[in-house]
């Protein structure tokens, strides 16, 4: 197989595999590294997915946390062991995970990082960031070579200065629009889950969501793509009401919009130094 990186050698590219309470992945590469920023799906459908993108799986160099909720880690342990790659994780998260839900095997090999500590896979540069989530030493990415970069921060409450300044850098972000707070409130939630929501540690809302929006027109930033969107709690089409409003209609930057899939990948975005371009899954 021809790989797509191979079609544009002096550009980043990324694509979202799958975003939403049922799992979540985030494929980001250039020519000679590709990492997964989360592995919440399957290796089954990690696989299949890139695969639709026109790269080969083995070409994945490795496996970054975000944190250790279910929807985010629930494929990790055999993707390593199939593609053998390394997991990266904040050393509490791989604290909390030992005997739980994920205490991956000797043959795993296991790395950790601090927050606000870049590090390099391979000639990709990682900037990890901390995000306000309840969960242990949550954190966000960005993820590229030089200047091209992607941000993904998904699963935070709410914004915080640091997380701007790094997103502001990001020449593409994948941000969590979780919720539309009219519906969590009308919604079948309980009481409790409702307060865990829209907690300052739970999920972005629309509105939040597009308050940072607001923020990134001051950066590179040139295209958002939307996700984690909650399936009882938001829409589409509120969610992209709410992006329009935060990047403004009459804006002089213009800021593409683009809604990330549960169920399938999205197009393989390629950050040329020129413009972004995109190439459809197959």
């Amino acid at each position: 197989m021809i790989s797509n990186l191979d079609l544009f050698r002096n550009s980043v590219s990324f694509a979202n595999l799958g975003s939403g309470s049922r799992g979540n992945a985030t494929l980001v590469a250039c020519q000679t590294d590709a990492v997964l920023v989360d592995c919440g799906l399957s290796c089954r459908q990690v696989q299949r997915r890139v695969r639709r993108l026109g790269i080969a799986a083995n070409r994945l160099s490795a496996i970054l946390l975000t944190h250790e909720h279910t929807d985010h880690i629930a494929g990790v342990r055999v993707t390593a062991q199939t593609l053998r790659i390394p997991v990266y994780m904040t050393a509490p998260c791989r604290e909390r995970l030992r005997g739980g839900r994920l205490d991956l095997p000797e043959d795993v090999d296991v790395r950790t990082f601090k927050p606000a500590h870049p590090f390099r896979v391979g000639a990709l540069e990682i900037e990890p960031f901390r995000v306000p989530h309840d969960s242990v030493d949550p954190v966000g990415f960005a993820v590229g070579v030089g200047t091209d970069r992607v941000g993904v921060a998904t699963d935070m409450g709410s914004s915080a200065p640091k997380v701007i300044d790094v997103l502001r850098t990001c020449r593409a972000v994948l941000l969590e629009f979780n919720h539309d707070e009219r519906m969590v409130w009308g919604g079948e939630y309980p009481q409790s889950l409702k307060e865990r929501v829209l907690s300052r540690t739970g999920h972005l809302s629309n509105k939040q969501a597009a308050d940072i929006l607001v923020e990134l027109r001051r950066g590179v930033t040139e295209e958002i793509w939307m996700g984690h969107l909650s399936e009882s709690n938001n829409t589409p089409q509120l969610a992209m009401e709410a992006a329009r409003a935060g990047v403004g209609h009459r804006a002089r930057k213009r800021i593409a919009l683009r809604l990330a899939q549960q169920d399938d990948p999205s197009t393989l975005v390629h950050l040329g130094r020129k413009a972004i371009r995109r190439r459809s899954a197959r």
